[in-house]
């Protein structure tokens, strides 16, 4: 029905119902009837006895609309008003429920019914004469409720904002031709109590922000009037002023969210406000946690602290958003970085490492960074540090993964305990390495390569390659050691990475063998033995070999199997910076970074959002359509013939898709992928 009636003014589908408006009565009359029309074409049937026809008024979403605006169905709310007082939680919040559907009637509900909210709390129910009182007064105004005017796009639209030290009100209004102000709908909402110690600026700022977020559909994309009664927003805000550097990021962001809407800033008196009421009376009609839709911050982006329950289960950035908002040291953090920093002498000790790199902390979607590494809440520490001590890795190479991703206060000497504190690694320490000669570094990665056998290692072989230059390594499980096998594996390794310039390897015969031999030379790689005896000269491969045998060890004495215990050190250790060259060897060998767990932590860019979000509105927008009589070329698959003939279209097979083609007498269907437009003057 939406489909064959879109083009149909002055009608609306939703769902299995057709709304038909008009200003007189003869055009509703000519639009049902260009209705009726559309429908017996499409073959739908209607009811006659569920039909209403040039009604004055409709009842529909449990309100009554008609040409005055909109109001209460009287029906809907007898019960309520004969409702008798609850005598539980659950009556009690029936009743609250229900009223809460009508709120955009009440403008002074907030006042009336704070006892009753009063009484749910602690889930304890308690009901005194104030709640008496509230209940029967109410249920008064419900019944004596107004209209309330409809929105009119042609009309000006003014949106009232206020805040006081408890809530948050905003009023929607249309002003008519004559100047008359008219209230569309009111909301309020209730600040919690991290956000009521915020600075009067900051709440009269999430005013605006509450007020538009709420009545977004109303005035996105349209030229709207907003009023306040703070005057420093109309400088901040203001469509003509630039941002002013020394406000606090909260309002910076606010301000760029506000970029994107068309409205001009008007200073109003708070006796004029008709907002201030609203948030003085705030209740907790809307949810704690504000959403904001923008194109420019992200939808679930918010700066309110809330306590969120669930079990921490897997390292994930949006668990470490629930986190900081619920540590103690991290929200006050946040609270310096947005309304700005007191005095050095009255930070507390704690607080002076942030206090120290106060100019490279940042707030992004709720996470705390230093530069590019995540502040973790202190509940989460722990099961970062067990997370990075997975691989078993030293403290070098622990510092070195840690630097690249998160921080906190004292890290590196909670690193340095790690090692002291584990058993596995304790057990399997090994004693440092002997220094010798190096050889000279290669000019790029995959120049020189340095390869050895391992094994058996847990009744396994296995082929051990390293890149002199990145550092970066494979292993490849041998089912043998021959050289048959052990070409195969180099072709395969090779083609992924290309012919490396220079093989080092030991005396093995699978090496000396005629075979590989041969195999080296046919692809011009300079292959060099280490003297007898002495395996240090392959330093790169035993190097990693020690390093390969000793993690993979502590890895799978930890719970892993064998493949997973390989699996997961290699990938640590292609992302973990590399003494030697200062960068990972994913980086080098790569150009990039591979993304692993430990990406997870961050959230994803802004523009990654943006960009998936306009790819899945683009998907399925190609339409192509053609009509009977129209000349077209078709695709033209007779042997010999060229790739396109012109044709005629006599009929439409599947609408939009296939159609029936003439083509020199012959009837062709054909699918419109298989169909071009052409010229109707063609001969």
């Amino acid at each position: 029905m939406t489909q064959k009636l879109q083009n149909v003014p002055n009608t609306i589908v939703f769902i299995d119902n057709i709304y038909i408006k008009g200003k007189t009565l003869q055009e509703t009359y000519n639009t049902l009837c260009t209705v009726l029309t559309k429908l017996h074409e499409s073959e739908f049937k209607l009811k006659i006895e569920k039909c209403k026809l040039f009604t004055k008024h409709i009842e529909v979403f449990g309100y009554r609309v008609d040409k005055n605006g909109i109001s209460i169905i009287k029906s809907n709310i007898e019960p309520l008003l004969n409702a008798k007082s609850p005598t539980n939680l659950t009556m009690l919040k029936s009743f609250l429920g229900k009223i809460n559907y009508y709120n955009r009637f009440l403008k002074d509900m907030a006042t009336e019914i704070a006892p009753l909210y009063n009484c749910t709390k602690k889930n304890k129910f308690v009901w005194t004469p104030d709640c008496e009182n509230a209940f029967n007064n109410i249920k008064k105004k419900l019944a004596n409720a107004r209209n309330l005017r409809h929105y009119d796009p042609q009309l000006p639209v003014i949106l009232t904002c206020d805040a006081s030290d408890v809530g948050l009100g905003a009023v929607l209004s249309n002003r008519d031709l004559n100047g008359v102000v008219k209230p569309i709908a009111y909301a309020s909402k209730k600040l919690n109590e991290t956000e009521q110690r915020y600075s009067t600026l900051d709440k009269e700022a999430m005013a605006v922000i509450f007020g538009i977020t709420k009545f977004y559909n109303y005035i996105y994309g349209r030229h709207f009037e907003l009023e306040t009664d703070n005057a420093a927003l109309m400088r901040i805000f203001g469509p003509t002023k630039g941002i002013p550097k020394m406000a606090a990021k909260r309002l910076q962001h606010y301000a760029i969210f506000m970029s994107a809407f068309n409205y001009k800033v008007r200073h109003i008196k708070s006796t004029d406000n008709p907002a201030d009421y609203l948030s003085r009376t705030a209740t907790n009609t809307e949810t704690n946690k504000m959403y904001i839709n923008s194109l420019c911050i992200d939808k679930e982006f918010s700066y309110e602290c809330y306590v969120n329950d669930s079990e921490i289960g897997t390292l994930y950035w949006k668990k470490i958003q629930q986190e900081t908002i619920k540590d103690l040291n991290l929200t006050k953090l946040i609270r310096y970085l947005s309304d700005g920093w007191p005095n050095k002498k009255n930070i507390p000790k704690d607080f002076l490492p942030f206090f120290n790199r106060k100019e490279e902390l940042s707030i992004d979607r709720g996470c705390v960074f230093w530069g590019y590494r995540i502040i973790i809440p202190s509940t989460l520490q722990q099961l970062v540090l067990n997370e990075l001590h997975k691989s078993h890795f030293g403290i070098i190479r622990m510092k070195e993964i840690a630097r690249s991703y998160f921080w906190w206060p004292n890290l590196n000497k909670e690193i340095e305990n790690i090692t002291k504190n584990c058993i596995v690694c304790l057990q399997n320490s090994k004693s440092p390495s002997k220094i010798q000669k190096p050889w000279p570094v290669p000019p790029s990665p995959w120049y020189r390569i340095h390869a050895d056998f391992l094994g058996p290692f847990y009744n396994k072989m296995y082929l051990i390659v390293v890149d002199s230059y990145s550092k970066w390594p494979e292993a490849f499980e041998m089912t043998n050691i021959t050289s048959t096998r052990t070409i195969e594996v180099f072709k395969t390794l090779f083609s992924r990475f290309g012919f490396p310039v220079h093989l080092v390897t030991d005396n093995g015969r699978t090496f000396t063998s005629t075979d590989f031999q041969e195999y080296c030379k046919e692809n011009q790689i300079k292959h060099t033995f280490t003297p007898p005896y002495h395996p240090a000269t392959n330093g790169a491969a035993e190097k990693f070999v020690d390093t390969f045998k000793s993690a993979v060890t502590k890895i799978k004495e930890s719970g892993y199997g064998l493949t997973s215990a390989v699996n997961l050190f290699l990938s640590d250790y292609r992302n973990s910076p590399q003494r030697t060259t200062g960068v990972t060897p994913a980086r080098l060998m790569l150009g990039r970074e591979i993304r692993n767990r430990f990406s997870l932590l961050r959230p994803p860019p802004l523009v990654d959002v943006v960009w998936e979000n306009v790819e899945k509105r683009n998907q399925g927008n190609r339409q192509i359509q053609f009509v009977v009589g129209q000349k077209v070329m078709v695709k033209d698959y007779r042997k010999g013939a060229k790739p396109w003939v012109q044709g005629l279209v006599i009929e439409e097979s599947i609408p939009g898709i296939s159609y029936i083609v003439d083509v020199e007498g012959a009837q062709w269907k054909r699918h419109v992928n298989q169909m071009l437009h052409c010229s109707q003057e063609l001969e």
